[in-house]
Order: C-alpha cells, then sequence, then structure tokens
C-alpha cells in the first residue's frame, strides 16, 4: 500500500493543529477558574468557534459543541490525503460512527427518548458519517437494519436478526469492539510498523481491562471472558493471556504483567482506567512530535485532540459539581 504524504503540507497543518490545543498550562488555568461561567468564557477566548458555549449547558450539549469542533478538524486535515490515505484514515475513524451506531441501537432497543445525545450523533452523520445520515431519526428496529444493511459491521446485527427486539445489547457492542480493533489491526500491519504499534498496544491494554473487570465486578468464567476479549495478540501471547485468565485478584495480575513490557502500566487498582488512557497518551504524543509524519502521526494528532476533550469535559463538570480541584486534576490526562 503506497503512502505518500504530501509533507510539507501536511506538516505545516498538523503543526498548527497541535499548536491550538490547549497546553499543560491552559488546562491547569481551566480548572483556576473560580466558577463555571468563568471556565466557559475562558474556553470561548481559546476556541472563538466556541461562542455558543453556555453556563447552562448539559453536559451532552458541551460534548456536542466541542464534537463540531473536533469534526471541522478532522475534516480540515483529510484534504491533505490522498485517496489510499484516506481510506486508511476513515477506517480509523469508522470507531466514532461505530460509537454512533451503538448508541442509536441502544436508544432503539430501550426506548430511550435521548434527543440532546441523539443531535450530537447529527452531527457526526451530516458532515463525516453520511453513509448512515439518518440513523438519529430511527425509531423501531427494522428501520435500523434496513440503513446499515449496506454497511460491513451489518453482518454482527444480522447474526440476531430474528431476535433483534430482544438481543443483549452488551452483546452486540462487544462484538463491534472486537469487529472494529481486528479491522484496523489487520489494516496497520499493511501499513507501518509505528501504526501496529500504536494499535496493538491499545487492543493488549483493553484486553487486560476487560480481563479484570470481567472478573472482579462479573465473575465471568474464563471460557466466558474469551468471548468478549479481541482474539489478536501483540505483545501479550497466548501463554501470558492464560496467566491473566487465572489471576484471581489485581496483584495476580500485577505479577504477571511484570513478565511483558506492560509492567510498568498498572500502578494503583483503583487507577487503572487512567492508567491505560494515560499510556496510550505518552505514546501518541512521542511519536506524534519525534516521528517523520506520516499516516501514524495522523492517527496521533486525532487521538491528543480526543483526549482534549475529554480534558475539557472533565473539568468543566467538575466545576459544574464543585469537586474539589484536587479531585479533577486526577482525571486529567497530559
Amino acid at each position: 500500500m503506497g503512502i505518500n504524504f504530501k509533507y510539507p503540507a501536511l506538516n505545516s497543518k498538523m503543526k498548527c493543529m497541535y499548536a491550538n490545543n490547549l497546553s499543560k498550562y491552559d488546562l491547569e488555568e481551566l480548572l483556576r477558574q473560580n466558577n463555571l461561567k468563568e471556565a466557559i468564557n475562558f474556553l470561548k477566548v481559546k476556541f472563538p468557534s466556541l461562542e455558543n458555549l453556555n453556563e447552562n449547558m448539559h453536559r451532552k450539549e458541551l460534548e456536542q459543541e466541542l464534537n463540531n469542533l473536533f469534526i471541522y478538524e478532522i475534516l480540515k486535515l483529510s484534504k491533505y490525503l490522498n485517496t489510499d490515505e484516506k481510506k486508511i484514515f476513515m477506517q480509523f475513524l469508522s470507531k466514532y460512527e461505530i460509537n454512533c451506531v451503538k448508541n442509536v441501537f441502544r436508544n432503539v432497543t430501550t426506548n430511550t427518548d435521548s434527543t440532546i445525545y441523539l443531535k450530537n450523533i447529527d452531527n457526526w452523520t451530516t458532515k463525516m458519517f453520511k453513509n448512515i445520515n439518518g440513523i438519529n431519526q430511527i425509531t423501531e428496529e427494522t428501520e435500523f437494519l434496513e440503513l446499515i444493511k449496506n454497511e460491513d459491521y451489518y453482518e454482527i446485527f444480522e447474526e440476531y436478526e430474528n431476535i433483534i427486539e430482544n438481543v443483549p445489547l452488551q452483546d452486540i457492542e462487544v462484538k463491534l469492539d472486537i469487529f472494529y480493533f481486528q479491522k484496523m489491526y489487520n489494516l496497520s500491519k499493511k501499513v507501518n510498523k509505528t501504526l501496529n504499534y500504536l494499535v496493538g498496544t491499545e487492543i493488549d491494554l483493553l484486553n487486560i481491562i476487560w480481563i479484570y473487570r470481567a472478573k472482579k465486578y462479573f465473575n465471568y468464567p474464563i471460557e466466558e471472558i474469551k468471548n468478549i476479549i479481541i482474539p489478536i495478540h501483540y505483545k501479550i501471547n497466548k501463554k501470558i493471556l492464560e496467566e491473566l485468565l487465572n489471576c484471581s485478584d489485581f496483584n495476580e495480575l500485577k505479577t504477571v504483567l511484570d513478565k511483558t513490557i506492560y509492567r510498568k502500566v498498572f500502578c494503583e487498582e483503583t487507577k487503572i482506567e487512567y492508567e491505560k488512557d494515560k499510556y496510550l497518551y505518552d505514546i501518541n504524543i512521542k511519536i506524534f512530535r519525534t516521528k517523520m509524519f506520516d499516516i501514524s502521526t495522523v492517527f496521533c494528532n486525532i487521538n491528543l485532540i480526543d483526549i482534549e476533550i475529554k480534558n475539557i469535559i472533565n473539568i468543566i463538570e467538575g466545576i459544574r459539581y464543585k469537586l474539589d480541584k484536587s479531585e479533577i486534576q486526577k482525571k486529567i490526562i497530559i
């Protein structure tokens, strides 16, 4: 697969995008704001396009405004990619499409009124995933299946077509995640080692956490856990995986991980999700800053913007609910 970026233009664009991100100092300054109104005004100064933000916004409305900015940046960046590069990029971005599909399906099957969130989905489907445009307006399972019948992930829903009204949501969502990561991993191997490293590492860390949660919170038997993890062995070989599956607690899990490259990732049981995200952030920022620009650095740039949005939401929501600053700080990834 030929990867032939327009380096000068792409380099300039990505540096500009990254320069517009909130720095560590900016995030700390946002956190220091005394109330929600001051925090919102701070964001408006940093991002003039967020002029519609106000302190009375629901969390989902805040996400919607930030996602609008995110989508706009993605679309600008995609203009610098050739046809093959765009195909790779869209496969990477399909995780956001799958999230839209998950949430609409959950809304349809549970008859939940999620108007605010569905409006957020509308932003993604009208501007980027036009192949499923209108999915946020669907209210029936049959309509849902009809709209997605030409998508590659339709095969997952097709398996349950005869019982679609009663299908376990968790089963569908797990299979969609596995479907995405398998496709992305197989694609990354054909592109370059750096991209394979990014995708493979995320898969390993997700599998570790899913095993931990399945045993601690749901007491799943080993064979059932095997059905919900991604069947890919990047740096976690089959022997290590079996040992992880047989761990009875977090300390045993850490002992097994001491034999892997992930021995320094998980230190505290209560921070396992944060430590996973922080590790992934660190490798993304390192690649973005040090590697020659190619498709992997494009992915890193998007991942870093995604993390920035989560940081902003965590800070704003912490201020909204008057959480202690030190507690909000623990959720910030930088």
